[in-house]
């Protein structure tokens, strides 16, 4: 039976998880949503963009825009570009019934293709809005368009990840018994040895699921031009939290080459002790529930 400290530990393990989980999940299936629904604005709007479209089919865009006043919009359009291209392309918008929703669609594109576009509406009281608003010299929406992939390398790969967080997470577990656990030598030397298995073997699962399975599947899907890019920090963020992340645990993971052995009895001096070990693991948990925790619709488009 663990002890009231291991179970508190084991406590703290699982509200860490969950954390990631809540960030990761929050960042993967929330969109951004352009709104304005001020009555004191003349014309009011709400979009909603998707990111993603697949090859061979063009990218219907759709938003809800209405008058405060008593007047109708008489004018919707679509506005689009190859992202970094100078210059706009626009259509009319088709009015969707009788109601506030407009529809527009930019033609199909090459797989890795990414555009980017805004709306603009006019009323017939002669007020305009753009979508989002001070397009197009704001920061505008965009759509990559995809190639469906390989269920089964999605899965493997979904494995990897979620084994690599498992491992990481007895990693943090036994970082907290060399802290906080009040152990003596013989024990926080098997627990250091412990802690650096489950973190070798973490690392090794985000290496396989997060470099090559992740450049064959960003590359089939998107295109191998972009298929791994990690740098300048945020030009992918997936890309760049696994390269980073790889890297700090891989170097003290080097660093404490002497707990890589079967017994946790050191053929070597450590360069640093196991309470420092469990220290610089923390600090690891630390920086991956950060960058989790950053809102991947605002960094990487």
């Amino acid at each position: 039976m663990p002890t009231n400290r291991q179970a508190f530990f084991i406590a703290v393990t699982v509200l860490i998880a969950g954390l990631v989980f809540l960030f990761g999940f929050h960042n993967s299936v929330s969109p951004r949503i352009y709104l304005k629904t001020d009555p004191g604005e003349p014309i009011g709007f709400r979009h909603r963009p998707v990111k993603y479209a697949s090859v061979g089919q063009g990218h219907l865009v759709t938003a809800e825009i209405w008058s405060y006043r008593e007047a109708l919009i008489v004018r919707a359009e679509l506005h689009y570009r190859p992202k970094g291209d100078p210059s706009f392309q626009g259509k009319m918008m088709e009015r969707v019934g009788s109601g506030v929703w407009f529809a527009g669609e930019i033609p199909s594109q090459g797989k890795g293709e990414v555009f980017e576009y805004y709306l603009t509406a006019i009323d017939s009281a002669g007020a305009a809005a753009a979508i989002p608003e001070n397009a197009p010299e704001t920061l505008l929406p965009t759509v990559r368009w995809k190639s469906n992939l390989n269920l089964w390398v999605v899965l493997v790969q979904l494995v990897l990840l979620i084994g690599a967080g498992i491992y990481l997470l007895h990693a943090v577990y036994f970082a907290l018994l060399l802290v906080f656990g009040g152990l003596g030598d013989l024990a926080r030397k098997a627990t250091a040895s412990r802690a650096h298995a489950a973190l070798r073997w973490g690392a090794l699962a985000l290496l396989i699921g997060g470099i090559p399975l992740g450049i064959y599947i960003n590359g089939a899907s998107s295109g191998w031009e972009e298929a791994w890019a990690p740098w300048p920090f945020g030009y992918n963020l997936n890309d760049t939290r696994t390269l980073y992340l790889l890297l700090y645990f891989g170097i003290i993971l080097l660093l404490r080459q002497d707990l890589f052995r079967f017994t946790p009895t050191p053929l070597r001096p450590p360069r640093f002790t196991n309470r420092t070990f469990g220290w610089l693991i923390l600090l690891g948990a630390l920086l991956t529930l950060l960058s989790y925790a950053i809102p991947y619709a605002r960094v990487y488009r």
